[in-house]
């Protein structure tokens, strides 16, 4: 992917409630120097003034598929909204005597390609909104809408009404927020422009401009404009003063000199920053708001709009944080559950296009990486689970394009001569292929955490590959991207598998651990079928491919004869549960709430957050009852031994874990567990969701992996798409008795849309977007009628009971209709 420089612009227009009184004129209150600053570089953020009453009884947003509430955020974590253009990331509050729009660009990064030089996600900086004189509102709603990717604020103040909009724009690199009154009431605001990693911004009556330079030497810069409409506006050295004005635009522009493509990584060239911004404001402002919503709304809408899934049952009557505390209501959760499947393709559209970086711990949201410290976890690219689940979704839920900047990003580092992922296989005595450690920056940079005793994460990033040829069926970027990689991990493992240490004539992966437990020893189940999943998908990617695979016969063959002898990692222990490790019988279950903070070399216990050895049932496929019956039924035991109780993210694992084991109210209850309103942000390691619907983990920050994770989890309980078959409604809850979908994407490049009632199929209609044979499963399907359009009747036959095949056309859509009992 060549690199450009996609800045990312705030277009912020704020029309304030307030009117200037003749007591404390507003140049007054705004130009007062606190005292931290009068003699320093820095600006500290402007105090947090006292909000104004807000009086409730504001009606819902009318798109039903939105988060809305009746007040305020004050609380970053549990209550802002996020709002993102894949590049750049800001969070909402909404506040009336204060508004706060916190932003970030996720390549803001201290670190380096190190082996030992992690850094940390970092935050950007902060506008600061603020009118002392605002007065008392009422019918107050801030409200998300999913369905145009949009934030809106309204209420009535004075007589008058009130509305705000927030978006971020793709096309246009915008983050576009308008304020719109509906009354005589004038702007009188003072705005600060925060540097979170510095020097204070410069201001001027046309805006101001912030940079730096990080200890990395990454270059950085923010710029922002003012536009009033009518009033005036004055500037001194602690921000601007808008007085007067009908309408107030504020562009905000921000960017680093990251070159995922460059060696070293960063352009070094300030001079283009600064050329880049003025040129993206300009366009900006000579577009304009409206232009720039409509060129987000087309934009955002060909993503999002591909899918539909509706509960009737579903009512959005109930602000979202009362909505979350309602969980004994149908109707609550039925409105949960489609917005649980449907902010998380929000998110990743939000938080994944453009750059080649991939979407981290938070997103792309982040408010605790400053000039002093890092973010919790370093927000890092976590690779033993994290960033994997990040894109579970991204291929069912139809947002192809999304998977790229991750797979674009492992290209980069994976090829990159002499880079750090080869470097660190060279570390373990291989002398080809590539190794990705277990907390990583953007630079293929990492810490020492599990460093060389976590080889296999690149095979689990080459299932990624797969999977996105798959559902995609893109034979070119098959060979050109997805190949060398596959390979060139192939060749790793060629060289690093060591024969069975009892002598049973297998090969085993050296000195692993199985995440996030367990003493470090051969053959985890983890790893044994991380590997075999590689050398499968790899020799399935040969058969794609023939002749334009750039390998010659040695290669082949080595390939196959490491297939033949590699450990599954699919054993039965004497308890009859799978086990986690070959040389290891499983540990007794404990409670969740044990061994927060266990060694996790020397202290094992089964009720986890990871399942990681049960890799292969999700999201592999090499544990399933027409495979081996016996392992799967271990896998199942396995599953209910370790309990439902964890932290979110793995709460939305365990969901699609028990979808692949046919379980659907198991499913069901675990998503209920995993959608539990909660508030907490210390360790009670028992996840849940906060007012915003980001997912808690067991820290004071949101991990985003579990938003994303439990979506899957939902897909795969709608649609499991197997190499071998599309499975449909294979764990329909009770609570899902009707309803539809419309737009899941299957493996063959397939979508399909599906009605069913009182638990039922009533229709299914599949597209065929690559002319691939198809086989479906569902009760009494091989009796099915299938229609090409509206009538041609299709050939098709029985693939075995409970099942149908027929073949597919380009461009074709066709009707199943299965007959009723």
């Amino acid at each position: 992917m060549k690199f450009s420089l996609p800045p990312f612009i705030v277009v912020f227009a704020a029309l304030s409630v307030a009117t200037v009184t003749a007591a404390v004129p507003p140049s007054v209150w705004a130009r007062e120097k606190r005292p931290d600053e009068t003699d320093t570089c820095l600006q500290a953020p402007p105090p947090v003034p006292e909000e104004v009453p807000v009086h409730t009884g504001g009606q819902p947003p009318r798109e039903r598929l939105s988060l809305w509430y009746r007040q305020p955020a004050r609380n970053w974590v549990t209550q802002a909204l996020p709002i993102g253009n894949g590049d750049m990331g800001a969070m909402i509050f909404g506040g009336i005597a204060q508004d706060r729009i916190q932003f970030n660009h996720k390549t803001l990064w201290k670190g380096s390609d190190g082996a030992d030089d992690l850094g940390s996600y970092l935050a950007f900086g902060d506008i600061y909104v603020t009118d002392r004189n605002a007065r008392a509102v009422s019918g107050y709603v801030r409200s998300l809408n999913l369905k145009e990717g949009t934030v809106q604020v309204e209420y009535a103040s004075e007589g008058c009404a009130y509305r705000r909009e927030y978006l971020a724009s793709c096309p246009d690199s915008v983050i576009a927020v308008r304020y719109a009154a509906g009354g005589k009431e004038l702007i009188h605001v003072a705005l600060q422009f925060i540097n979170a990693q510095g020097e204070r911004a410069v201001y001027s009556p046309e805006g101001a401009i912030f940079g730096g330079t990080l200890g990395n030497g990454m270059c950085y810069r923010a710029e922002l404009r003012v536009q009033p409409t009518g009033g005036t506006v004055t500037a001194d050295r602690t921000g601007i003063v808008v007085e007067g004005a009908r309408e107030l635009t504020l562009y905000l522009a921000c960017t680093t000199d990251f070159d995922p493509q460059r060696e070293g990584h960063l352009a070094g060239n300030p001079q283009a920053l600064s050329r880049s911004l003025k040129a993206v404001l300009d366009r900006a402002g000579r577009r304009g708001y409206e232009e720039i919503r409509r060129r987000h709304t087309a934009d955002y809408t060909a993503l999002f709009g591909r899918v539909a899934f509706d509960l009737p049952a579903a009512s959005h009557t109930m602000p979202t944080d009362r909505l979350l505390r309602q969980s004994e209501s149908p109707e609550a959760r039925a409105m949960t559950d489609m917005l649980i499947f449907q902010y998380a393709r929000y998110l990743t559209i939000a938080s994944s296009r453009g750059i080649a970086v991939p979407s981290n711990l938070q997103g792309i949201w982040n408010q605790d990486g400053n000039a002093t410290s890092g973010a919790v976890w370093a927000s890092d690219i976590h690779s033993n689970i994290n960033v994997q689940m990040n894109y579970w979704p991204v291929e069912p839920l139809n947002l192809s394009e999304c998977h790229l900047p991750f797979l674009q990003y492992m290209y980069n580092e994976a090829t990159r001569e002499s880079g750090a992922w080869q470097r660190n296989a060279r570390s373990l005595g291989a002398d080809q292929g590539w190794v990705v450690n277990t907390a990583g920056n953007i630079f293929g940079g990492s810490s020492g955490y599990k460093a060389g005793v976590y080889s296999v994460a690149n095979a689990w990033y080459c299932t990624h590959l797969w999977q996105h040829f798959a559902y995609t069926r893109d034979t070119v970027w098959l060979r050109d991207k997805a190949w060398p990689l596959m390979k060139s991990a192939c060749e790793f493992w060629f060289g690093r598998l060591v024969p069975a240490q009892n002598g049973d004539g297998t090969l085993e992966c050296p000195r692993e651990y199985s995440p996030e437990q367990g003493r470090v020893q051969n053959a985890t189940a983890h790893a044994q079928q991380l590997v075999t999943a590689l050398f499968e998908q790899t020799e399935a990617a040969l058969r794609v491919l023939g002749d334009a695979a750039e390998c010659d016969a040695a290669f082949r063959s080595r390939l196959a004869e490491k297939r033949g002898k590699t450990d599954r990692g699919l054993r039965i222990g004497r308890d009859g549960m799978l086990r986690e490790w070959k040389y290891q019988e499983n540990t007794p279950n404990q409670p969740a709430d044990r061994n927060h903070f266990a060694d996790d070399e020397a202290n094992v216990w089964q009720c986890h957050r990871h399942t990681s050895h049960l890799v292969a049932l999700y999201p592999g496929f090499g544990i399933d009852p027409g495979i081996d019956a016996g392992v799967f039924r271990a896998a199942v035991a396995s599953l209910d031994d370790r309990g439902d109780v964890s932290t979110g993210w793995a709460r939305a694992w365990r969901i699609a874990l028990w979808a692949r084991a046919r379980n659907r109210e198991r499913a069901y209850a675990t998503l209920r567990g995993f959608a539990h309103h909660t508030a907490n942000q210390g360790y009670d390691w028992h996840g849940g969701l906060y007012d915003n619907m980001l997912d808690a983990h067991a820290t004071r920050v949101f991990q985003i992996e579990g938003n994303f994770g439990a979506a899957a989890g939902m897909a795969e309980m709608l649609l499991q798409s197997r190499p071998d078959s599309l499975v449909i409604l294979p764990a329909l809850p009770d609570a899902w008795a009707d309803g539809r979908v419309r737009g899941l994407k299957a493996i063959g490049n397939f979508e399909i849309d599906m009605e069913w009632a009182a638990g039922k199929l009533r229709v299914l209609h599949v597209r065929s977007l690559a002319g691939m044979p198809l086989v479906l499963a569902y009760p009494g399907v091989e009796r099915a009628r299938v229609c090409a359009g509206t009538s041609r009747r299709v050939q098709r036959s029985k693939a075995g009971r409970n099942r149908l095949r027929f073949d597919t056309v380009v461009g074709e859509t066709y009707t199943v209709s299965v007959p009723a009992d």
